[in-house]
């Protein structure tokens, strides 16, 4: 596991218990770069050192599961799955967040512990939050990293919206000053907790939003419908 606090934000630790390239082959795929970069191993494979590594944290911390895979990917065995939502549902203590571009293939109830969300990038993707809204979760949401193209996101709004830009391809995607204000806007309106990635600094000239979802403790035993 690996300290993320400083460099992702939304969430202290990651969790990477499945190993390899991520099948789905994002363009701007950060973790694909490392893996060719330090020449790791790019076949998929299961790690059951690293899935027992959050059971020495006594919690509360906020665990961003498979940062550098795609968990719901159909070349993901169902088996590695269930290992690592076992582990999830013994773990009360923690906060485990799971981040998809595939949410019509997750396959199972959300323990009450995960906040589950899907990656969107401009108006083509607005499709997954639909699908997300089949599934329980204690919190649903939004991760708008990177940014690319303005889009409304439309009632129901998610519990939670992440906002960042691409990095490492200059500033010819960055989102406008005029875009950041709208979504903003939008949020405090509809109540939506909004976080900023510490990479949009350099265009949002005031102090960084960085809000995370009210959680009360009767939402970890009934996940919203």
């Amino acid at each position: 596991m690996n300290n993320i606090s400083e460099t992702i934000g939304w969430a202290d630790l990651s969790w990477n218990p499945i190993k390899g390239i991520c099948p789905v082959g994002c363009w701007y795929c950060y973790a694909a770069k490392i893996y060719k970069r330090f020449h790791l191993k790019e076949k998929l494979s299961f790690d059951y050192k690293e899935l027992m590594a959050p059971v020495k944290y006594a919690g509360p911390a906020r665990i961003f599961v498979c940062s550098t895979m795609e968990i719901f990917h159909p070349s993901v065995p169902k088996l590695w799955r269930d290992e690592i939502f076992n582990v999830i549902t013994a773990l009360r203590s923690l906060t485990f967040i799971i981040l998809t571009k595939l949410p019509e293939n997750i396959d199972r109830p959300m323990p009450p512990n995960v906040w589950l969300g899907v990656s969107m990038t401009g108006p083509e993707d607005l499709w997954r939050w639909k699908e997300l809204q089949k599934h329980m979760a204690t919190v649903r949401f939004i991760s708008a990293e990177p940014l690319l193209t303005p889009y409304t996101m439309g009632a129901p709004f998610p519990d939670w919206l992440i906002l960042g830009r691409l990095t490492g391809h200059g500033k010819k995607d960055d989102p406008s000053l005029d875009m950041l204000h709208w979504i903003y806007a939008d949020c405090k309106r509809e109540k939506v907790r909004l976080f900023m990635k510490s990479n949009l600094s350099a265009i949002w000239p005031c102090k960084l939003v960085q809000e995370f979802p009210a959680i009360s403790p009767g939402d970890r035993e009934t996940n919203k419908s």
